[in-house]
């Protein structure tokens, strides 16, 4: 037996929205703003509906998968389909769907485990195709597994690329708090900063993201970026 989840990683991706939403509350509650009421509650809200997406975990067993503590058998499996909208898949048994998230690690293989093969779902492959960009990186999605080396490959330009980003706003923190007396200083290195944590922002590497016209053209099923996964572990 073998249990899918979501790693933690992605459960605990908005933790900065928790984090920002509970000051912001606790300062609406002190100041009395309702302002700041409203969108810490939002951001609080936004990051338990995230977790409690991402809770999701399923258990792959020889007779079929279990899910909730209910096993759903390979032979009562009448059908399945594709649900766009939330990014998802409804397994049909019997009458009975079990939704299977498409961001979860290893969504094909529980296909594999009743039978199907994932390229033979109807409109599976042209909906992920047509998938580019950020949603690779926000755990909406997650590649079969023939593609996992390419998306391993790209989470790591990803992630070094806004360490870069996190990295100067950090020592634009800390330049401001040491040269604060300095007003001309201060401000140039403001201007430093933000510059350049623009600049890294606006120009991720080999167009995997972007944050102006459109989401990006990052897709691990496509060729052109096997072939620049090849190319990087070269």
């Amino acid at each position: 037996m073998r249990e899918l989840a979501f790693p933690a990683g992605v459960r605990w991706r908005l933790w900065w929205a928790l984090l920002l939403g509970l000051l912001l509350l606790a300062f609406g509650f002190k100041a009395r703003e309702p302002l700041a009421l409203l969108v810490g509650g939002l951001l609080v809200l936004a990051f338990a509906l995230h977790l409690r997406r991402t809770a999701y975990a399923l258990t792959l067993e020889p007779e079929g998968v279990r899910y909730g503590g209910r096993l759903y058998p390979k032979e009562a499996l009448e059908g399945v389909a594709l649900d766009p909208l939330w990014g998802r898949l409804l397994l049909d048994f019997g009458g009975e769907r079990l939704p299977l998230p498409l961001g979860l690690p290893g969504w094909d293989e529980v296909l594999a485990q009743l039978g199907v093969d994932w390229r033979e779902v109807e409109d599976l492959v042209d909906y992920l195709l047509a998938q580019r960009g950020r949603v690779w990186f926000l755990g909406a999605l997650h590649p079969p597994r023939e593609a996992e080396g390419v998306h391993r490959w790209a989470q790591g330009l990803y992630r070094r690329h806004f360490l870069k980003i996190y990295g100067a706003l950090a020592l634009l923190g800390v330049g401001l708090a040491l040269f604060s007396l300095a007003e001309g200083l201060g401000l140039a290195l403001f201007a430093l900063g933000f510059g350049l944590a623009l600049w890294w922002l606006l120009a991720f590497p080999h167009d995997l993201v972007r944050l102006r016209g459109g989401g990006g053209r990052y897709n691990p099923l496509d060729p052109e970026f096997q072939k620049l996964a090849e190319e990087g572990s070269a």
